[in-house]
């Protein structure tokens, strides 16, 4: 329940601001100016950031070829930019984490729920795996303005990408 309520208060900020803001803020610094990444969220502000900067962001990035921005490191928390131009080899599951996807642009097929085929340790966060795909996992098309939050444990992959999808990904620690 705890996760639930973390990402519908995400879903709400995102929609209130008109733009992206999350974590807190430093002084007024420009912190997506320059593209910072792994910026540790401070406890005394809050940041906005405007849909211009968020565009400016992943700009930045298809100029750079990057597929991932973190923007924000708050220890239990993170958000990203994030941009596929393919499918995700493999599928995978998070051990404590759960992700907010907001699709900003792009389409794709996102298969989530069901079980990962040739499971392993992913190396990564504790009791994150990895797997060759998922069976009997549900499948759907996500495109702009679409939001899917998938819990812990629960395998997600990315396939099916049509030219490039970029999103907003917030992750959480919920245990």
């Amino acid at each position: 329940m705890r996760a639930i309520r973390i990402g519908m208060s995400a879903l709400v900020l995102v929609g209130l601001c008109g733009g992206v803001g999350m974590g807190q803020g430093r002084g007024g610094q420009d912190m997506l100016g320059g593209m910072v990444l792994r910026l540790k969220a401070p406890t005394d502000k809050a940041v906005d950031w405007p849909g211009v900067r968020v565009t400016a962001g992943f700009s930045e990035m298809v100029a750079k070829k990057l597929e991932s921005q973190r923007i924000l490191e708050g220890g239990v928390f993170n958000f990203n930019l994030r941009r596929e131009t393919a499918a995700e080899e493999g599928a995978g599951t998070h051990g404590k984490k759960a992700d907010l996807y907001l699709i900003r642009s792009g389409e794709a097929t996102l298969t989530t729920d069901g079980e990962l085929v040739n499971p392993k340790p992913a190396g990564g966060a504790e009791g994150d795996v990895d797997g060759s795909s998922i069976r009997n996992g549900k499948s759907r098309t996500v495109k702009a303005g679409d939001v899917v939050f998938i819990p812990p444990g629960v395998p997600h992959q990315i396939t099916g990408v049509n030219g490039e999808v970029q999103f907003l990904l917030f992750r959480w620690d919920t245990r």
